[in-house]
């Protein structure tokens, strides 16, 4: 399917959502795929292959997510993160929200349209013919390191594959956290996607890389329910039974190959692997998404690079932290601002990016505090990990002084969105290491400018609305 614009346009918004109600969590399933460091046959047969789709619905067309009144950490006291040493479970799932806000950045949004087959019965069948040669298959046959979850000198579980320099946990307290980074990122780029799709279209294929729990892949099965969506992630934290009949997840690495044949995706979506990708790595990312994407088909990337700007001392020592775990895993955070320019030496046409200044702490209003919930996930990781070594004592308490810091230095993060499509005839080109600027904040009287939101909602106050990055 050919995709009938290349530039980004503007439509008109629905009410800004509420940022601080808690999702609705569904039940676990308890047949879910769960990963074992023994004996891994019984954890195979235990895990299904097939499941049942109940259909799902969310309390409201507000944005729900995790509230936290702990000051020094992520509060996910509505799960069990209690690990048991030798399993940790995976099946997850957040609540849905059909609305969808524009922006005054000008990219397309489009309401969702309601779903009419929630209340259908339906059975999940895995296709064994898209097995592949690379590390992708469905969980029905899961490869040997998929059984494995080590745990480290922190406590907390990380994944075992050896050609991944990926860092960060797969355990559930690390999957509250990327839910809650999910309503984040689509509260203040107003939707799951800024390109131009057709709720209605029959043929439809969208590819979310590094799916993680699979929220977004879920609401975006829900808006389409005639699209076929498609979830990859080396970690099993997405939903293995309950979830939509068109929303498909499997176990893939992608830098050994994506399961999928050329030319096959209407919209491919990656999010947030600032901590995933070496550089080079980010290169051949980049000509595998360009080998599966349709021709004029979308690619949209979303990063940061995890640097709190306008720091006090103790945020400025965890962002050294964040960054020195980083290279000692051959991944710099940096490159992210390089995509611009990646996308296009990877052979990528109409290439678009938006920038924007996110508010870390309650000075910017909602998405500040959930931003400032989402750094405390992070900090804590740097903070008691391989470079830092802190006890938990230690880490509330340079947490406390950080907020504090990122409060009276109205702190912020960067964050990239750069959308790219696929020529009809692509080009081989050869990456090279060409950079861009980096944008920095135009700050005028001090204080970095505030975007004129597009919503009507009276409920929005300006302190929610987010700054805009010039480059």
């Amino acid at each position: 399917m050919g995709n009938t614009a290349s530039t980004l346009s503007r439509s008109s918004a629905p009410n800004t959502p509420d940022l601080h109600k808690k999702p609705s969590l569904f039940q676990r399933s308890k047949s879910s795929l769960q990963f074992r460091k023994k004996n891994k046959s019984s954890s195979s047969s235990s895990s299904s292959s097939q499941g049942h789709y109940n259909g799902y619905t969310s309390s409201s067309n507000s944005l729900n997510t995790p509230s936290s009144n702990n000051a020094s950490r992520y509060n996910s006291n509505h799960i069990n993160s209690n690990l048991n040493s030798q399993v940790v479970p995976t099946s997850r799932h957040a609540s849905i929200d059909s609305s969808h806000d524009d922006h005054s950045s000008g990219f397309s949004q489009h309401s969702s349209s309601s779903d009419s087959n929630q209340s259908k019965l339906a059975t999940l069948n895995f296709d064994n013919s898209t097995a592949h040669s690379g590390m992708c298959m469905p969980t029905s046959t899961l490869p040997e390191w998929a059984y494995h979850s080590r745990r480290c000198d922190d406590g907390r579980t990380r994944h075992t594959v050896e050609n991944a320099p990926y860092m960060l946990p797969n355990d559930l307290t690390e999957s509250d956290r990327l839910d809650a980074q999910h309503y984040l990122v689509r509260f203040i780029f107003k939707g799951n996607y800024n390109v131009q799709l057709n709720p209605e279209s029959s043929d439809l294929r969208i590819l979310d890389v590094a799916t993680g729990t699979g929220v977004w892949a879920l609401e975006m099965a829900h808006e389409f329910p005639k699209a076929e969506i498609h979830g990859v992630d080396i970690s099993a934290i997405f939903p293995t039974e309950i979830k939509p009949p068109n929303c498909h997840f499997q176990l893939c690495n992608i830098l050994d190959g994506l399961p999928f044949p050329d030319n096959h995706f209407d919209f491919i979506y990656q999010r947030l692997l600032v901590y995933a990708l070496s550089p080079a790595q980010r290169r051949q990312v980049n000509a595998e998404l360009l080998r599966v994407l349709k021709p004029e088909g979308f690619l949209q990337l979303v990063e940061s690079d995890g640097i709190v700007y306008n720091p006090g001392p103790q945020m400025e020592r965890i962002n050294q932290l964040s960054l020195e775990t980083s290279l000692r895993h051959g991944v710099d955070p940096r490159e992210v601002q390089k995509m611009k320019s990646g996308l296009k030496h990877s052979g990528y046409i109409n290439v678009n990016s938006f920038n924007i200044a996110l508010p870390v702490g309650a000075w910017g209003g909602k998405a500040g505090s959930l931003s400032l919930q989402n750094m405390h996930g992070l900090a804590t990781i740097w903070l008691k990990g391989e470079v830092g070594k802190m006890s938990q004592d230690e880490c509330d308490a340079a947490l406390v002084v950080a907020d504090r810091e990122c409060e009276a230095n109205q702190s912020y993060y960067k964050v990239w969105l750069v959308v790219g499509t696929k020529p009809k005839e692509p080009k081989k080109i050869t990456p090279t290491s060409s950079s861009s600027s980096v944008p920095t904040v135009a700050n005028g009287s001090g204080k970095v400018p505030v975007l004129v939101s597009t919503s009507s909602s009276s409920s929005s106050s300006s302190s929610s609305d987010l700054p805009r990055v010039h480059s």
